[in-house]
């Protein structure tokens, strides 16, 4: 009888969080609800009727997005060469970094770790100010590569948080092993550790995507060609010539958004089990 109360109470807790858990899911989509519905509506459907579904559905907004001179064509190719370049630059430098800090043991290896991490702290908003005066200096002012390079800068310290604390966690007999059938450092990497990482590299490749892919501030205060823009500019861009079409806002948005979710969705097995060997055990 005992054993019957206790799974039914385990039951209706389990019930509970699921009902909390699908009320925020809910309201965090409701949003992404509202503009993508709103793509597909008129200006008169969408003022009208702001939540309900398009009666009819209306592809206008869409085709005079994708049709527009081909404006929306260089954003998206403009935020996808950044996002792309920002994670390869990441990727490559916090592997090193984290092989480097978990598998060879030299004076200073904890204080130069917590260094990295103490960058997790750093808030952009107080960097802007230096950071543009450093790219003024280095001459990269309007031009994505110093959009890339800052952006690489700030997901360092993350990346290498999560890479070292995962890397630790590779058994020291696979290097062992490695090493008696004459393998160093390098190719115990190649062979045996990246291999092992690919839920760790999705798991920070959408990090970065999504960071690069939404960063707002620091392209604004980068660029000053339009045919540099990214999205996020674009779509500012976008509703200052289009104040009152907020079907087509809608629309830009939705196909804005679009990339990062199909990327999102695809890798999302991924995602808990690289955060959980990562981030968790470091």
């Amino acid at each position: 009888m005992t054993g019957r109360k206790r799974r039914g109470r385990i039951s209706a807790g389990a019930a509970a969080r699921f009902g909390v858990s699908c009320f925020f899911a809910l309201l965090m989509f409701f949003p992404i609800y509202t503009t993508i519905i709103g793509g597909f509506k008129t200006n008169g459907q969408l003022l009208a009727d702001p939540f309900g579904l398009p009666k009819p559905v209306i592809f206008d907004p869409l085709k005079a997005v994708l049709g527009r001179t081909g404006v929306f064509y260089i954003f998206l190719f403009n935020s996808a060469v950044i996002a792309a370049l920002t994670i390869l630059i990441v990727l490559v430098c916090s592997m090193a970094a984290g092989i480097a800090l978990s598998k060879i043991q030299f004076k200073g290896n904890r204080t130069l770790f917590n260094y990295f991490i103490m960058g997790m702290l750093f808030p952009f908003t107080v960097a802007i100010l230096p950071l543009y005066l450093q790219l003024r200096v280095l001459g990269l002012l309007g031009t994505r590569a110093g959009i890339i390079l800052a952006e690489a800068a700030f997901n360092l310290p993350l990346s290498i948080f999560i890479f070292t604390g995962f890397f630790r966690e590779v058994p020291r007999e696979l290097q062992d092993a490695c090493e008696i059938d004459g393998g160093g450092l390098l190719t115990f990497a190649a062979r045996i550790i990246i291999p092992l990482s690919t839920p760790v590299i999705s798991t920070v490749s959408i990090i970065i995507l999504v960071q690069s892919w939404n960063q707002f501030l620091l392209p604004l205060l980068v660029l000053d060609d339009a045919k540099k823009f990214t999205l996020p500019l674009g779509i500012m861009q976008f509703q200052g010539q289009f104040a009152t079409g907020w079907n087509m806002i809608m629309s830009f948005i939705t196909l804005a958004i679009l990339p990062t979710a199909v990327f999102y969705f695809s890798m999302q097995k991924y995602v808990v089990k690289g955060l959980t060997a990562g981030a968790i055990k470091g």
